[in-house]
């Protein structure tokens, strides 16, 4: 309706002003006095009515104009939305990058061993076997076998090099083992990894039950890891006092999703 109305609207503004340039030309001739009174009184209504449609056409224009400043300013303001959304982001990153590699460097300073520091590059396409590749290879001195930390704790071992990169298996790997013992208790048991939590097998002691809180960390018994690296911590524990091993389940102090930074241990040979 609104597009059809517009049309007529402006035709009839057209036919008025060419009749009124008309009407003003013959007014002009000396023979046409008489006829200038009496065509004018006759004309002001559609004077009056030209003049009002040209005071609404100039609002449309006005009308347009502002909604099409409008629609710049808010392509404007998006686009400056969208930017500062990727800066936070690119902020917040870097902010997680320099957490890690302060807590990386806090940890070589204190652990007494000489250490690589890698960034991941890659994880694994198997979610079971949950490995990382990182952008150290054996031109770096890294060899399979060696161990791999966070600032956290043991994140696993290498398990392959290249000349400029490696595979690391973590410890969420089935085929990974660790030995450990809790903070509180003393107990000793052994991590063994899966694609769930970490899940540990602790050996039956006289008068020591394992609880909820403790630390699992590296105990050195069987060579493969050194002693006190932080596994993570003990959230759930199956006792029974028939069995000859507690189940309990321990949170993991690394996520394999989140790392972007690891510690390779190069003077530590496992036994």
């Amino acid at each position: 309706m609104e597009s059809t109305a517009r049309p007529r609207s402006t035709g009839r503004f057209l036919v008025l002003a060419a009749a009124m340039l008309a009407l003003a030309v013959l007014s002009q001739q000396s023979w046409a006095a008489g006829f200038r009174g009496t065509a004018k009184s006759e004309l002001a209504p559609l004077e009056a009515q030209m003049m009002s449609l040209a005071a609404a056409a100039e609002h449309a224009t006005a009308i347009f104009g502002d909604i099409a400043s409008l629609r710049d300013e808010n392509q404007r303001l998006t686009a400056e939305n969208q930017d500062l959304k990727r800066q936070l982001a690119e902020l917040n990153a870097a902010a997680y990058d320099n957490n890690e590699l302060r807590k990386a460097l806090d940890f070589q300073r204190s652990f007494g061993h000489r250490t690589v520091v890698a960034q991941v590059v890659g994880r694994g396409p198997d979610a079971f076997s949950r490995t990382l590749q990182i952008d150290r290879g054996s031109d770096d001195g890294l060899q399979a076998g060696m161990v791999v930390v966070s600032g956290a704790g043991l994140v696993g071992r290498v398990r392959e090099t290249g000349p400029h990169g490696a595979i690391v298996q973590t410890l969420a790997d089935p085929q990974s083992r660790a030995n450990v013992f809790l903070s509180g208790s003393g107990l000793q048991g052994t991590v063994i990894g899966g694609p769930g939590a970490l899940q540990v097998q602790i050996q039956h002691h006289v008068g020591s039950v394992p609880t909820k809180g403790e630390w699992a960390i590296t105990s050195g018994v069987g060579g493969g890891y050194p002693r006190g690296l932080v596994v993570g911590m003990v959230v759930n524990v199956t006792h029974s006092d028939a069995a000859t091993v507690d189940a309990a389940l321990v949170d993991w102090v690394n996520n394999p999703a989140t790392l972007s930074l690891v510690i390779v241990v190069t003077d530590f040979t496992p036994s």
